[in-house]
């Protein structure tokens, strides 16, 4: 059952939080508590560069920091209340970096936390963070696109399969999610790369999950010439009016440095719906 919820609260400029706005609306659905963490940032600034920077601009760059993570603070709590809940804020310091890792560290005690997508045309830590609580935390992390509109849902969902590791582990975090849907669609993307000798994996999911009393329509898929396999996805997605997708999230971290797989970025870069990844 998800009884906890974890969501990062974007810090910055702009209207509005779709993050905040759907992870309150699944919190309500749920039944679960509702964390809001925001980031006071600071600057990363090398010691080598520490004389070019004045006390008093470092300490003006602070106190915005406190004002957009406090103004990000009294948005979730709008959002809270609007849908009955009285929700829990926590506040941390740090750079980027340092407070990505902070808050892959505190996604361990939550059943599931809910990040918005990475913005290209605007800065902001939401990638980074996406990527810590995914390799640091043994977590899963749900990802909600930038134009979001539709509050939470989970009654026809996705299962992009592929019959490794980190696919198992997202249907196995997913299975909270998977009760409440009407719909389960298991795809298998044919890339041509299967074995042979090995029939293509999906059959012993849908067995699996009907043990769970859960129907599964299994769909294998081919890509056209010139369709990758998030083209093919993203493509079912459309046409069956999917509410959440639940994959496996590839990649490494090594000395720190998070490295996601190709098809896990290039989904995070252009879901139109929300993305459950488990690592």
């Amino acid at each position: 059952m998800i009884k906890d919820i974890l969501v990062s609260l974007r810090v910055g400029e702009g209207p509005g939080d779709v993050a905040v706005d759907y992870a309150a609306s699944a919190a309500a659905a749920l039944g679960a508590h509702l964390t809001g963490v925001a980031v006071s940032y600071e600057i990363d600034v090398p010691p080598v560069y520490t004389e070019a920077f004045s006390t008093d601009f470092i300490e003006a760059q602070r106190a915005e920091s406190q004002r957009l993570a406090q103004q990000a603070v009294e948005y979730f709590g709008e959002a809270a209340r609007s849908v009955g809940l009285s929700g829990e804020v926590r506040l941390i310091d740090g750079t980027p970096g340092g407070a990505a890792e902070q808050i892959g560290v505190m996604a361990r005690l939550y059943d599931l936390a809910i990040v918005g997508q990475a913005d290209p045309d605007r800065m902001g830590a939401e990638e980074v963070i996406t990527e810590a609580v995914l390799f640091d935390s043994g977590r899963p992390v749900l990802i909600v696109p930038r134009k979001q509109q539709k509050p939470f849902s989970a009654k026809r969902i996705l299962v992009a399969w592929d019959g490794g590791r980190a696919s198992a582990r997202a249907v196995a975090e997913a299975r909270p999610l998977l009760a409440h849907a009407n719909l389960v669609e298991a795809v298998v993307v044919d890339s041509g790369k299967s074995r042979k000798g090995i029939d293509l994996p999906g059959a012993d999911l849908a067995r699996h999950l009907a043990r769970h009393e859960k129907t599964v329509e299994l769909r294998r898929l081919v890509p056209g010439a010139d369709e990758s396999i998030v083209d093919v996805l993203l493509k079912e997605v459309a046409a069956r009016d999917i509410d959440i997708v639940v994959m496996g999230g590839y990649g490494h971290s090594r000395l720190r440095e998070f490295v996601l797989g190709g098809v896990t970025r290039d989904m995070l870069e252009r879901m139109t719906v929300p993305l459950l990844l488990a690592h």
